[in-house]
Protein backbone atom coordinates (compact mmCIF):
# COMPACT_ATOMS: atom_id res chain seq x y z
CA UNK A 1 0.00 0.00 0.00
CA UNK A 2 1.51 3.35 -1.05
CA UNK A 3 1.62 6.43 1.15
CA UNK A 4 -1.11 8.31 -0.76
CA UNK A 5 -3.55 5.41 -0.38
CA UNK A 6 -2.75 5.12 3.33
CA UNK A 7 -3.34 8.87 3.81
CA UNK A 8 -6.68 8.60 2.03
CA UNK A 9 -7.79 5.72 4.26
CA UNK A 10 -6.72 7.54 7.43
CA UNK A 11 -8.59 10.70 6.37
CA UNK A 12 -11.74 8.68 5.77
CA UNK A 13 -11.51 6.84 9.08
CA UNK A 14 -11.06 9.99 11.16
CA UNK A 15 -13.79 11.98 9.39
CA UNK A 16 -16.55 12.67 11.95
CA UNK A 17 -19.18 12.36 9.22
CA UNK A 18 -17.81 9.06 7.91
CA UNK A 19 -17.50 7.68 11.43
CA UNK A 20 -21.10 8.70 12.15
CA UNK A 21 -22.37 6.73 9.17
CA UNK A 22 -20.18 3.76 10.06
CA UNK A 23 -21.74 3.72 13.54
CA UNK A 24 -25.18 4.21 12.02
CA UNK A 25 -24.71 1.16 9.79
CA UNK A 26 -23.37 -0.79 12.77
CA UNK A 27 -26.47 0.17 14.77
CA UNK A 28 -28.73 -0.95 11.92
CA UNK A 29 -26.88 -4.26 11.69
CA UNK A 30 -27.32 -4.78 15.44
CA UNK A 31 -31.01 -3.94 15.16
CA UNK A 32 -31.57 -6.86 12.78
CA UNK A 33 -29.47 -9.25 14.82
CA UNK A 34 -31.11 -11.05 17.74
CA UNK A 35 -27.81 -11.53 19.57
CA UNK A 36 -26.62 -7.92 19.16
CA UNK A 37 -29.88 -5.98 19.23
CA UNK A 38 -29.17 -4.63 22.73
CA UNK A 39 -26.24 -2.65 21.29
CA UNK A 40 -28.39 -0.80 18.73
CA UNK A 41 -29.22 2.29 20.76
CA UNK A 42 -25.84 2.67 22.52
CA UNK A 43 -24.04 2.61 19.16
CA UNK A 44 -26.55 4.97 17.54
CA UNK A 45 -26.38 7.41 20.45
CA UNK A 46 -22.55 7.24 20.41
CA UNK A 47 -22.53 8.18 16.73
CA UNK A 48 -24.89 11.11 17.23
CA UNK A 49 -22.97 12.32 20.28
CA UNK A 50 -19.65 12.20 18.43
CA UNK A 51 -21.01 14.12 15.43
CA UNK A 52 -22.55 16.75 17.71
CA UNK A 53 -19.31 17.09 19.69
CA UNK A 54 -17.20 17.43 16.54
CA UNK A 55 -19.52 20.18 15.29
CA UNK A 56 -18.90 22.41 18.32
CA UNK A 57 -16.45 25.33 18.14
CA UNK A 58 -15.26 24.72 21.68
CA UNK A 59 -14.27 21.12 20.94
CA UNK A 60 -12.54 21.83 17.62
CA UNK A 61 -10.71 24.82 19.11
CA UNK A 62 -9.59 22.66 22.05
CA UNK A 63 -8.14 20.13 19.61
CA UNK A 64 -6.50 22.75 17.40
CA UNK A 65 -4.90 24.91 20.11
CA UNK A 66 -1.97 22.56 21.00
CA UNK A 67 -1.12 22.34 17.31
CA UNK A 68 -1.60 25.94 16.22
CA UNK A 69 -0.07 27.67 19.25
CA UNK A 70 2.85 25.35 19.91
CA UNK A 71 4.83 28.17 18.27
CA UNK A 72 3.80 31.81 18.73
CA UNK A 73 2.44 33.85 15.83
CA UNK A 74 5.17 35.88 14.10
CA UNK A 75 4.75 39.35 12.63
CA UNK A 76 7.02 40.88 10.01
CA UNK A 77 8.39 43.34 12.58
CA UNK A 78 9.40 40.59 15.03
CA UNK A 79 13.18 40.38 15.24
CA UNK A 80 13.08 36.63 15.87
CA UNK A 81 13.26 35.93 12.13
CA UNK A 82 15.30 38.91 10.88
CA UNK A 83 18.60 36.97 10.99
CA UNK A 84 17.50 34.11 8.73
CA UNK A 85 19.17 33.48 5.39
CA UNK A 86 16.06 32.20 3.61
CA UNK A 87 12.30 32.12 3.86
CA UNK A 88 10.90 28.73 2.98
CA UNK A 89 7.38 27.48 2.38
CA UNK A 90 6.40 23.92 1.43
CA UNK A 91 3.74 22.98 -1.09
CA UNK A 92 0.01 22.84 -0.51
CA UNK A 93 -2.32 22.82 -3.53
CA UNK A 94 -2.79 24.51 -6.91
CA UNK A 95 -5.93 23.77 -8.92
CA UNK A 96 -4.54 24.59 -12.36
CA UNK A 97 -7.93 25.40 -13.88
CA UNK A 98 -9.07 28.16 -16.20
CA UNK A 99 -9.54 30.59 -13.33
CA UNK A 100 -8.11 33.94 -12.24
CA UNK A 101 -4.65 33.44 -10.75
CA UNK A 102 -5.73 34.05 -7.15
CA UNK A 103 -8.61 31.58 -7.48
CA UNK A 104 -6.29 28.81 -8.65
CA UNK A 105 -4.66 28.55 -5.23
CA UNK A 106 -6.00 26.61 -2.27
CA UNK A 107 -6.46 28.74 0.84
CA UNK A 108 -3.44 27.19 2.58
CA UNK A 109 -1.22 27.95 -0.43
CA UNK A 110 -2.49 31.51 -0.75
CA UNK A 111 -1.97 32.20 2.96
CA UNK A 112 1.54 30.73 3.04
CA UNK A 113 2.71 32.48 -0.12
CA UNK A 114 1.21 35.83 0.88
CA UNK A 115 2.92 35.75 4.29
CA UNK A 116 6.17 34.72 2.62
CA UNK A 117 5.93 37.66 0.21
CA UNK A 118 5.20 40.11 3.05
CA UNK A 119 8.27 38.97 4.97
CA UNK A 120 10.53 38.82 1.94
CA UNK A 121 9.67 42.36 0.89
CA UNK A 122 10.14 43.66 4.45
CA UNK A 123 13.72 42.35 4.80
CA UNK A 124 14.64 41.55 1.20
CA UNK A 125 15.17 37.87 2.03
CA UNK A 126 15.50 35.21 -0.70
CA UNK A 127 12.70 32.67 -0.89
CA UNK A 128 12.68 28.90 -1.47
CA UNK A 129 9.54 27.00 -2.48
CA UNK A 130 9.18 23.24 -2.88
CA UNK A 131 6.69 20.76 -4.28
CA UNK A 132 6.80 18.33 -7.17
CA UNK A 133 4.22 16.80 -9.50
CA UNK A 134 1.71 15.76 -6.84
CA UNK A 135 -1.24 17.74 -8.22
CA UNK A 136 -4.14 16.30 -10.19
CA UNK A 137 -2.42 17.52 -13.36
CA UNK A 138 0.91 15.65 -13.24
CA UNK A 139 2.41 18.04 -15.79
CA UNK A 140 2.35 20.84 -13.23
CA UNK A 141 5.13 21.15 -10.64
CA UNK A 142 3.80 23.04 -7.62
CA UNK A 143 7.09 24.80 -6.89
CA UNK A 144 7.29 26.29 -10.37
CA UNK A 145 3.79 27.75 -10.06
CA UNK A 146 4.60 29.07 -6.57
CA UNK A 147 7.76 30.71 -7.91
CA UNK A 148 5.78 32.39 -10.69
CA UNK A 149 3.26 33.68 -8.15
CA UNK A 150 5.89 35.08 -5.79
CA UNK A 151 8.02 36.58 -8.55
CA UNK A 152 5.20 39.05 -9.18
CA UNK A 153 5.25 40.15 -5.55
CA UNK A 154 8.88 40.20 -4.37
CA UNK A 155 12.12 41.64 -5.69
CA UNK A 156 14.45 39.15 -3.98
CA UNK A 157 15.38 35.84 -5.61
CA UNK A 158 12.91 32.96 -5.58
CA UNK A 159 14.28 29.42 -5.89
CA UNK A 160 11.96 26.60 -6.92
CA UNK A 161 12.73 23.01 -5.92
CA UNK A 162 10.15 21.06 -7.97
CA UNK A 163 10.59 17.82 -6.02
CA UNK A 164 8.74 16.07 -3.24
CA UNK A 165 5.29 14.54 -2.84
CA UNK A 166 5.22 15.08 0.94
CA UNK A 167 6.74 17.34 3.57
CA UNK A 168 9.61 15.01 4.43
CA UNK A 169 10.77 14.79 0.80
CA UNK A 170 10.53 18.57 0.43
CA UNK A 171 12.58 19.12 3.60
CA UNK A 172 15.23 16.69 2.39
CA UNK A 173 15.51 18.63 -0.89
CA UNK A 174 15.78 21.87 1.07
CA UNK A 175 18.52 20.46 3.31
CA UNK A 176 20.54 19.31 0.29
CA UNK A 177 20.39 22.86 -1.06
CA UNK A 178 21.00 24.94 2.07
CA UNK A 179 22.32 22.69 4.82
CA UNK A 180 21.65 23.63 8.43
CA UNK A 181 21.38 27.41 8.17
CA UNK A 182 18.85 29.78 9.77
CA UNK A 183 15.60 29.52 7.80
CA UNK A 184 12.15 30.94 8.46
CA UNK A 185 9.57 28.26 7.69
CA UNK A 186 6.12 29.49 6.71
CA UNK A 187 3.43 26.82 6.84
CA UNK A 188 -0.05 26.15 8.20
CA UNK A 189 -0.26 26.39 11.97
CA UNK A 190 -1.88 22.96 12.26
CA UNK A 191 1.04 21.42 10.37
CA UNK A 192 3.92 23.23 12.08
CA UNK A 193 4.61 20.80 14.94
CA UNK A 194 4.95 17.82 12.62
CA UNK A 195 7.04 19.76 10.10
CA UNK A 196 9.49 20.98 12.76
CA UNK A 197 9.85 17.45 14.13
CA UNK A 198 10.61 16.07 10.66
CA UNK A 199 13.04 18.92 9.96
CA UNK A 200 15.00 18.22 13.14
CA UNK A 201 15.20 14.54 12.24
CA UNK A 202 16.74 15.54 8.91
CA UNK A 203 19.31 17.85 10.51
CA UNK A 204 17.82 21.34 10.77
CA UNK A 205 18.57 23.05 14.09
CA UNK A 206 18.18 26.75 13.28
CA UNK A 207 14.61 27.01 12.06
CA UNK A 208 12.26 29.87 12.88
CA UNK A 209 8.66 28.63 12.73
CA UNK A 210 6.21 31.11 11.19
CA UNK A 211 2.75 29.55 11.56
CA UNK A 212 -0.06 30.91 9.38
CA UNK A 213 -3.63 29.94 8.40
CA UNK A 214 -4.79 29.65 11.99
CA UNK A 215 -8.19 27.95 12.26
CA UNK A 216 -8.70 28.64 15.96
CA UNK A 217 -8.52 31.88 17.98
CA UNK A 218 -5.81 32.40 20.63
CA UNK A 219 -8.51 32.37 23.32
CA UNK A 220 -12.06 31.06 23.25
CA UNK A 221 -15.02 30.57 25.52
CA UNK A 222 -16.87 27.36 26.28
CA UNK A 223 -20.09 27.69 24.28
CA UNK A 224 -22.79 25.57 22.71
CA UNK A 225 -23.48 26.41 19.08
CA UNK A 226 -25.68 25.21 16.27
CA UNK A 227 -23.83 22.28 14.62
CA UNK A 228 -21.16 23.74 12.34
CA UNK A 229 -19.71 22.14 9.22
CA UNK A 230 -16.60 24.28 9.71
CA UNK A 231 -16.05 22.80 13.18
CA UNK A 232 -16.44 19.28 11.78
CA UNK A 233 -13.76 20.05 9.19
CA UNK A 234 -11.49 21.59 11.84
CA UNK A 235 -11.94 18.55 14.08
CA UNK A 236 -11.01 16.25 11.19
CA UNK A 237 -7.96 18.34 10.32
CA UNK A 238 -6.74 18.36 13.93
CA UNK A 239 -7.20 14.60 14.29
CA UNK A 240 -5.28 14.00 11.07
CA UNK A 241 -2.31 15.97 12.42
CA UNK A 242 -2.44 14.14 15.76
CA UNK A 243 -2.40 10.79 13.98
CA UNK A 244 0.54 12.06 11.90
CA UNK A 245 2.43 13.14 15.02
CA UNK A 246 1.71 9.84 16.70
CA UNK A 247 3.06 8.01 13.66
CA UNK A 248 6.16 10.21 13.48
CA UNK A 249 7.06 10.39 17.17
CA UNK A 250 5.47 7.26 18.62
CA UNK A 251 4.01 9.42 21.39
CA UNK A 252 0.52 10.87 21.80
CA UNK A 253 0.92 14.65 21.32
CA UNK A 254 -1.70 15.83 23.85
CA UNK A 255 -0.46 15.52 27.43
Amino acid sequence: MDADTLKFIVKQLISPVVLFFVLLLAAMACHFSKKLSRYTYPIFISGCTWLLLASQYTFSNWLLAPLEYAYPPVKKSDKAWHHVEYIFTPGCYYYGKNLPEASNWHQCSLTRLTQTAIMSVYKNKPVIVTGGNFLRDKNIAYAEKAKGFLSNLVTSSVTALPVGHNTEQELQALFQLTGDVPIAIVTSATHMRRLVYQARQIGFNHLVPVPVEHLSPPTYEVTLNIPSIASIYHTERALYEYIGLLHETGDWPIK
